[in-house]
């Protein structure tokens, strides 16, 4: 990389070194994402730090690709804002504050030298812990940390080559990730390292790379993560999984009392971050009412969706349908995957959105479904738990009058949807719909992706565990043995009709033979079977 020469006032951030740079680190953290999120699966499979590190990153290398001839200060404003404004999750937030206060150091220097660079890994340092109002050690901010000081104490010692400042800080961080362990308990039942901060150690080596000129080697022999054989540790479920719905926003035209509104926020929430940027700000929070939150926030300025779409999500082609659906006063759209349940949703008048667990939609891909509906009043169908929070911020980025039932999953909402009526009054559709999620209970039979200790009980790995409306209630080591005792549960609370949705991971023979096992179960009980197609789940089922 060449170096500004000393005494320039442009910075050290020319736009031409940034694509590279920044390009760098997004193809090192894009070979290793699905690493990275394998260590926070949970026996649901829902992990995805590595995801959201990379799509912050991946806004970043859109803004310094699309803005001309940033430099300096200008630079480092930029970069700062799209990584903040393409922040998801709270690893993808606290990642876009090390880059923040890594491009303010650097923005302000007037040469690429080793203490330049020290004291930015210091600013990142500093700007991830501030962000943090109760910081965890044994996390990314632990990696952060142990990488600057070990930058600074090099510079201290008077070695003055940035390459040598890097690849200290690099192996640092690697040195730290392998310690998290022992500083998190959690991570050191689960038998696995940090995920946000193998992150932050895959970023700094891609940077060292990068800036050395050397090739990175982007394979998965990495010893800073156990073999695959070694993740055999037990997980117990922290109250951080009650926590409800990982929520965010961005308030736009801020204005208020700032010190207030962050206090509500963290007072409803938890493993919450504010981060104000000049005239905005942006919240993640956890939280059982994520409605409360977003309406208290509306209080204080104009809200804006934030993007959750995963990469492979967003390389599958959406083809919309407006031609297949007639303009309408009420009108439908709801998130589903599997090309059987969109099938079943399209005949029911629905606009489809591709998406659920392990690949959430955009409150953009909402947005352009619900104008696809032509309608003036819609009803969203989220169908999945995490979805809610996104499908909540619709209304406020469209004309027309949204309104949100709150399904957690496709089975729930495919019920749903034999109260809607396009040619009934809105409200009268909406209550309907209501109360038929309101009378369900919805099943899902899913696959423990590792050993774990679950609601106190010992799930092996491979084992198919049963979920009742998010309660575990099966452990066993065949589909159809959970799928049948998920039903026994169900019934026992009373049940006249059981619809079963076939995805992958069940054939056909396997879905008629639960279905037979239900009836003799209860002979008045009428079984359904559909074939819907959703991944990750091998049966989803409801109970009316």
């Amino acid at each position: 990389m060449s170096r500004t020469a000393e005494g320039r006032e442009e910075g050290v951030l020319p736009k031409s070194e940034l694509k590279v740079v920044v390009g760098a680190a997004y193809a090192a953290l894009k070979a290793r994402a699905a690493k990275i999120d394998a260590l926070n699966v949970y026996p649901v499979p829902d992990g995805d730090t590595g995801t959201n590190m990379l799509l912050t990153l991946r806004s970043v290398m859109e803004a310094v690709s699309s803005s001309p001839n940033l430099r300096g200060e200008d630079a480092a404003r930029a970069v700062s804002r799209a990584a903040l404004m393409g922040a998801r999750g709270n690893s993808g937030v606290i990642l876009s504050q090390i880059l923040r206060g890594a491009c303010e150091k650097l923005g302000q220097a007037r040469s690429l030298d080793a203490k330049a660079l020290a004291e930015a890994l210091g600013g990142a340092k500093e700007r991830a812990y501030a962000a943090v109002r109760e910081p965890v050690e044994g996390t990314m901010l632990s990696v952060m940390k142990d990488a600057a000081a070990a930058a600074q104490a090099l510079v201290e010692g008077g070695k003055s080559d940035p390459a040598e400042v890097l690849r200290e800080a690099a192996r640092a961080a690697h040195e730290s990730v392998r310690r998290t362990p022992e500083l998190l308990r959690a991570l050191r039942e689960a038998g696995v390292v940090d995920a946000g901060g193998y992150g932050v150690a895959v970023i700094l080596d891609a940077l060292r790379a990068s800036l050395s000129g050397e090739e990175l080697e982007l394979d998965d022999d990495d010893e800073s993560v156990p073999n695959e054989g070694l993740l055999k540790g037990t997980i117990e479920h922290s109250a951080e999984e009650a926590w409800g719905y990982c929520t965010e926003f961005v308030v736009n035209g801020f204005s208020g009392d700032a010190e207030g509104f962050g206090a509500w926020i963290h007072e409803v929430g938890k493993s919450v971050l504010v981060i104000p940027d000049e005239d905005l700000v942006k919240v993640h929070l956890h939280t059982q009412d994520p409605g409360g939150a977003i309406s208290f926030a509306g209080r204080y300025g104009r809200l804006s969706g934030v993007k959750v779409e995963d990469m492979e999500a967003q390389t599958r082609a959406r083809v919309g349908h407006a031609d297949e659906t007639p303009a309408a006063d009420l009108g439908v759209v709801v998130a589903s995957r599997g090309a059987g349940n969109r099938a079943f949703f399209e005949s029911m008048g629905a606009v489809v959105v591709e998406g659920g667990q392990g690949a959430n939609p955009s409150t953009e891909d909402f947005v352009r479904a619900v104008e696809q509906t032509g309608a003036r009043t819609v009803i969203l169908l989220p169908n999945n738990k995490n979805v809610v929070p996104t499908a909540g911020q619709v209304a406020g980025l469209v004309e027309v009058e949204v309104r949100v039932v709150p399904t957690h999953t496709i089975a729930g909402g495919l019920a749903a949807m034999v109260g809607y009526d396009a040619e009934g009054e809105p409200e009268e559709v909406v209550e309907e719909m209501c109360e038929i999620v309101s009378g369900l209970r919805c099943g899902e039979v899913t696959q423990a992706v590792r050993e774990a200790r679950v609601e106190g009980r010992e799930v092996p790995e491979g084992a198919y565990i049963g979920l009742l409306d998010g309660e575990l209630v099966a452990v066993e080591q065949g589909v159809e043995d959970a799928a049948v005792r998920l039903v026994e549960r169900m019934l026992a609370e009373g049940a006249d009709v059981v619809t079963l949705l076939r995805g992958y991971g069940m054939d056909e023979d396997s879905a008629r033979k639960v279905a037979e096992r239900i009836r003799t179960l209860d002979e008045a009980v009428e079984v359904e079977v559909k074939d819907g197609g959703q991944p990750l789940y091998p049966l989803q089922m409801v109970a009316e």
